[in-house]
């Protein structure tokens, strides 16, 4: 099982990164793991957010949840070929 780093301070509050290796695709939603302490308190092992249409999911590199002005923001982390012209 994939382990998923603990909430890290950053600027502006928590973020929540989570590697590429513990992300699921399942049908067009991206599956986040929670962890063994919030499943056993709360009995919810992941969440599904929906899969974006502009991006692949085998480019995704990390994906990071952000608490900013009491809303979660989520940012993918991907690597883009660069265009030659």
């Amino acid at each position: 099982m994939a382990q998923v780093s603990s909430p890290s301070h950053k600027k502006g509050g928590l973020a929540m990164v989570t590697p590429k290796q513990a992300l699921r695709l399942v049908e067009d939603n991206i599956r986040i793991p929670l962890g063994k302490t919030v499943k056993r308190w709360f009995k919810l092992d992941s969440f599904l957010i929906p899969m974006l249409s502009n991006i692949q999911f085998s480019d995704i590199k990390e994906l990071r949840i952000l608490p900013r002005n009491r809303f979660f923001y989520v940012e993918f982390v991907y690597q883009k070929e660069r265009e030659t012209s």
